[in-house]
């Protein structure tokens, strides 16, 4: 301001507004007071895989079947969008994300859970329940298994 002092008129054309009000109307107006750093790009969503931590990121029945539950196979099948219960062609069961071992990009050995006998006679038992559903046994639909199920999607998270 006391820069442009000198250069200023001593009295303002309108009485009622100040030299330094004047002088911030103009810079507002211009937009002197525009921010200097650059505008933040928004970068394209990555997408997700299905989310297990509610099951310390152990890949167990109990896991799959909140997976499975959440399934819609109206929607396209994705990370997130699966049947967990699913087999490919191989007959191989996919990992969190969906994906089949030695088929799909981005497949990664899931953490898997304790083992057992009496284990294995509790999950089958489960999974005789979950066979009831509807949805288990679907194909053809567009969440549903195909080879080419990951053309249109990014990389695996």
């Amino acid at each position: 301001y006391d820069m442009l002092l000198p250069y200023l008129p001593h009295k303002s054309p309108n009485p009622q507004i100040s030299v330094p009000e004047m002088l911030s109307l103009v810079s507002q107006s211009l937009s002197l007071n525009a921010p200097l750093r650059p505008t933040p790009v928004q970068r394209a969503v990555s997408p997700q895989m299905a989310d297990i931590t509610a099951f310390g990121g152990i890949w167990g029945i109990e896991a799959k079947e909140a997976i499975f539950n959440a399934w819609d196979p109206e929607k396209p099948k994705d990370y997130d969008n699966f049947n967990p219960f699913e087999r490919n062609f191989d007959g191989a069961m996919s990992d969190e994300n969906g994906c089949f071992p030695g088929e799909s990009r981005g497949y990664k050995v899931p953490n898997r859970p304790d083992a057992s006998w009496a284990i294995m006679q509790e999950e089958a038992k489960k999974m005789d329940e979950i066979k009831k559903d509807p949805k288990y046994g679907l194909s053809g639909k567009p969440g549903c298994y195909s080879l080419k199920w990951q053309e249109n999607l990014g990389a695996p998270p």
